[in-house]
C-alpha cells in the first residue's frame, strides 16, 4: 500500500516523463538525422521544379534488381534509371512547352500494337488471336478493384505499363522532331564528296617538337591557368573529396592458422591406419576434393616433388595451400599420357545437358542408337567420319567427322569425368560407348603422347578462418589507431607510420562513386565523405566487407574549373608545343624553302601523297589537318611559310592537286551526311537539354 501511495504522489512526474518520451519518438520520425542531424529529402531529385519522388524511384530500382538478379549493384541500377528518368522528364517538359500531347486514342493504339501486350495469353481467344475487348475488360476490372489490397500491386504494374508506353511515344515523337530539323543541302553533300575525294600531294620538311628538350621550355602556372580560363568548357569538374585511409583486413592470424594445422595434424595417424582412406577423408574434410589422377604440374609447386616421391599408403602433410591446411594419402600411381587425340559421335536424348528442344528420343533409344553405331564402326572403322557427319548431335565436331583434336592435361579439364577417364586410361585404338551428362558418346582413342607418372590422392583439408578472438583483437587495434589519430596533433600519416600501417590516398572521389581506389564497392565511405557535417580533418572508423577502415577527409573540392595541378597533365604538353613552335619559327625565320629548312635544321625532305581533307594523315607524323588544309589552299608548285602543326613546324611545297570528277547528283553523300547528323543530334540532345536545365540530384543521400 505504501508503494501505491508513492506512485500516486508521483503521478504528475510520470505523466511528464511519458509525454516527453512520446514527443521524442514523434520527433525522431519527423527527422532522420543521418548521423548528422540533417533532414532527409523525400525526393530523389528535381528537374526544373518538377519532383521525382524517392519512393516511386526506389520501386523501379527494386523491380530492376529482381530482373538483373545481382548482376548489377543498386548504385549501377540507380544511376541507369536516373539517366532514363531525367531524359524522359526533360523531353516531356519540352513537349508540354510546345503544347504537344499524346492523346488517349494514340495511347490506346500503341497499347494494342505493343508486342508485350498482344502476345500476352490473357488477351487472346481460343485460337491464339489477340482480342482488344479482353484487354479493355482487364483494364476495367483493375480500375474497379484498385483499392483492394490484393489487387493494388497488379494495378500499379499496369499504371507503369501505361506510363512506359506514353514515355516511349513521347521519346519517339521528340526524336522525330529532332530528325526533321536535321537538314542537309545538296551543296553540303558536294562538299562532303570533295573532302573525301579531292587529293593533294606535297613535299615537306618538318622540324619536330621533340627536337627541343622539355627542360628548355618554361611553362608557368599562370600560363596553365590562362589556358584553363580560355577553355572553361573542357575543364569543368564535379564536386569531389580527398581521403586517406588505413585498412585493417579481417585476415586469419598466426594463432588461427596454428589452430587449424593442429586439428589436421591430429587426424594424420588415423588417416594412415584407415582401411578406406577415401571414406575417412570424406567424413573428416570440410570440402571434398575429387579423387582424380594428377600430373606433377597439377600439384602445388612447392610440395609436388615430395608428393610424387610417396609410396602408396603414405600420408603427407599438413601442408598449406591458399587458406587451407591439408593432409593427403597416396591411393594409387600409374602412368598416363600427357596428351590424347580422339574423336566421338554424340547421341543426345531428352533432358541431356545441352540437348536441342527438337530432340525427342528417350535415354533408352539413345543408348540403342549408340550401340548400333558402335557395331557398324567396329565392322569398318573407316566409316566413323561419315557416320559422325550424319548422326552426331555435336554439330561443331560432326562437320569434322567427329574429330576432337588434341587435349593436354590442362585443356582436358573441360572434359566430363567419364569421357576423360576413357581417353586417358584406355590404350590407343580403344573404341566404346561412354555415357556423360551430354548423352552417349561413341569414342575412339586415336593417339597418346608423353606418358608420365600420375598420382591419385585422398585429401583432408581444413579452412583457415578468422576466429572471434582475432576479430576482437582487430577491433581493439583499429579502434586504438582511430583514437590515437583523433587525439593526436601529429598528422594522420605519421601516426600510421609509427605503427607500421600502410596509408593509402584516394583523391577526387565523386559523390556517386561506388568505392575508392583499393577498396571497391564501399559506398559507406563515400557517403560519409560527402555528408554536410563531415569536415576536412575528420577521422572515422567504419566496418566494411572484409575488415574495417580508419579514414580521414583531407580535402573538399568544389564543382567548377579544374585546379592547375589537376589540369597540368593535359595542358602542359599543349603549352610546351606552342612555345616550342614559337622557338622553332624564330630560329628558322629566314628559311623560306624546303632546302633551306632542311639544311638549317638537319631534317630530310619527305613527300605526302594523295591526302584528302577527310584523312589528313602525314606519313610519320600523324594527323595534321592544318598542314593538309594549307596544302589545299595553295596553288600547285607554291611553297608555304612556316606552319605550326600538331607534331612540329613545317614548310610544304605542293606537287599536285587532283579534283574529284563532278557528279550529276550528290544525293547519296547528302543522305549519308544527314544520317550522321541525325545520329549525333539524337545522341547529344539529352546532354543539351541537361545543360540548359536546373537539375537537383539527391541520389547520394539514398544510395
Amino acid at each position: 500500500m505504501a508503494i501505491l501511495a508513492k506512485i500516486r504522489q508521483r503521478t504528475l512526474v510520470l505523466i511528464l516523463i511519458i509525454g516527453l518520451a512520446l514527443f521524442a519518438f514523434v520527433i525522431s520520425d519527423v527527422f532522420n538525422n543521418n548521423s548528422g542531424g540533417e533532414k532527409q529529402s523525400t525526393e530523389i531529385g528535381n528537374i526544373n521544379g518538377e519532383s521525382i519522388p524517392y519512393q516511386r524511384f526506389q520501386n523501379q530500382v527494386e523491380y530492376a534488381k529482381s530482373i538483373y538478379g545481382g548482376r548489377q549493384s543498386s548504385m549501377q541500377i540507380a544511376n541507369s534509371l536516373w539517366d532514363q528518368e531525367v531524359s524522359n522528364m526533360l523531353i516531356t517538359q519540352q513537349l508540354d512547352e510546345l503544347g504537344i500531347t499524346i492523346e488517349k486514342d494514340e495511347i490506346w493504339s500503341l497499347l494494342i500494337t505493343s508486342p508485350n501486350i498482344i502476345n500476352d495469353e490473357r488477351f487472346k481467344d481460343e485460337s491464339g488471336v489477340f482480342v482488344e475487348a479482353k484487354l479493355k475488360e482487364y483494364i476495367d476490372n483493375l480500375e474497379a478493384t484498385k483499392n483492394m489490397p490484393e489487387k493494388a500491386g497488379e494495378y500499379q504494374n499496369w499504371l507503369e505499363t501505361e506510363r512506359y508506353t506514353i514515355i516511349n511515344a513521347k521519346r519517339a515523337l521528340y526524336n522525330n522532331l529532332v530528325k526533321a530539323g536535321s537538314i542537309v543541302t545538296q551543296k553540303e553533300g558536294e562538299l562532303a564528296y570533295k573532302a573525301e575525294n579531292d587529293k593533294v600531294t606535297f613535299k615537306y620538311v618538318r622540324v619536330p617538337y621533340t627536337s627541343i628538350a622539355d627542360s628548355l621550355v618554361e611553362v608557368r602556372k599562370s600560363d596553365v591557368q590562362k589556358y584553363i580560363d580560355n577553355h572553361k568548357s573542357a575543364f569543368q569538374v564535379e564536386e569531389s573529396r580527398n581521403l586517406q585511409y588505413v585498412f585493417f583486413p579481417e585476415a586469419p592470424s598466426k594463432a588461427d592458422e596454428d589452430l587449424v594445422k593442429a586439428e589436421i595434424e591430429k587426424l594424420k595417424k588415423s588417416f594412415e591406419d584407415a582401411e578406406d582412406a577415401s571414406a575417412f577423408a570424406n567424413i573428416q574434410t570440410e570440402t571434398n576434393e575429387p579423387e582424380n589422377f594428377l600430373y606433377k604440374n597439377q600439384l602445388p609447386k612447392e610440395f609436388a616433388n615430395d608428393i610424387m616421391a610417396m609410396e602408396v599408403g603414405d600420408v603427407y602433410g599438413p601442408y598449406k595451400v591458399g587458406e587451407k591446411y591439408k593432409i593427403s594419402r597416396l591411393l594409387e600411381t600409374k602412368q598416363l599420357p600427357d596428351s590424347v587425340k580422339s574423336k566421338h559421335i554424340l547421341v543426345r536424348f531428352v533432358g541431356s545437358q545441352g540437348a536441342d528442344p527438337a530432340i525427342t528420343r528417350t535415354k533408352e533409344e539413345a543408348k540403342n542408337r549408340a550401340d548400333s553405331l558402335l557395331k557398324l564402326i567396329k565392322r569398318n572403322r573407316s566409316k566413323f567420319a561419315d557416320l559422325a557427319k550424319e548422326f552426331s548431335d555435336d554439330t561443331p565436331t560432326a562437320d569434322k567427322g567427329g574429330d576432337l583434336d588434341w587435349f593436354n592435361n590442362v585443356s582436358s579439364a573441360r572434359l566430363t569425368p567419364t569421357f576423360k577417364e576413357f581417353v586417358y586410361e584406355q590404350e590407343v585404338g580403344a573404341l566404346d560407348v561412354v555415357e556423360s551428362p551430354f548423352g552417349y558418346h561413341i569414342i575412339e582413342v586415336e593417339d597418346q603422347k608423353n606418358k608420365q607418372d600420375v598420382v591419385k590422392l585422398a585429401t583432408i583439408n581444413g579452412e583457415v578462418e578468422v576466429t572471434e578472438e582475432t576479430l576482437k583483437d582487430l577491433f581493439t587495434t583499429s579502434s586504438k589507431f582511430e583514437s590515437d589519430a583523433q587525439k593526436s596533433e601529429a598528422p594522420f600519416i605519421d601516426i600510421a607510420k609509427e605503427n607500421n600501417y600502410e596509408v593509402k590516398v584516394a583523391n577526387n572521389i565523386k559523390e556517386l562513386q561506388e568505392g575508392i581506389p583499393g577498396l571497391l564497392d564501399q559506398r559507406t565511405v563515400v557517403k560519409w565523405a560527402f555528408r554536410e557535417d563531415t569536415n576536412v580533418g575528420d577521422i572515422s572508423r567504419m566496418n566494411i566487407p572484409g575488415g574495417s577502415i580508419i579514414v580521414q577527409l583531407t580535402g573538399k573540392n568544389p564543382a567548377g574549373l579544374s585546379s592547375i595541378s589537376e589540369a597540368s597533365s593535359r595542358v602542359l604538353p599543349i603549352l610546351r608545343n606552342e612555345k616550342k613552335a614559337a622557338m622553332i619559327k624564330e630560329k628558322y625565320a629566314s628559311a623560306t624553302t624546303l632546302a633551306a629548312l632542311a639544311s638549317a635544321s638537319g631534317n630530310v625532305e619527305q613527300q605526302a601523297t594523295s591526302l584528302s581533307m577527310l584523312s589528313p594523315i602525314v606519313p610519320g607524323a600523324g594527323e595534321e589537318p592544318k598542314v593538309v588544309g594549307t596544302a589545299f589552299a595553295l596553288e600547285q608548285g607554291a611553297t608555304s611559310r612556316l606552319i605550326e602543326g600538331n607534331s612540329g613546324v613545317y614548310i610544304i611545297q605542293v606537287v599536285s592537286k587532283e579534283e574529284a570528277p563532278a557528279k550529276d547528283t550528290y544525293l547519296a553523300e547528302s543522305n549519308a551526311l544527314r544520317t550522321e547528323r541525325v545520329s549525333k543530334a539524337l545522341s547529344s540532345v539529352s546532354d543539351a537539354l541537361k545543360s540548359s536545365s536546373e537539375i537537383e540530384d539527391n541520389r547520394g543521400e539514398f544510395y
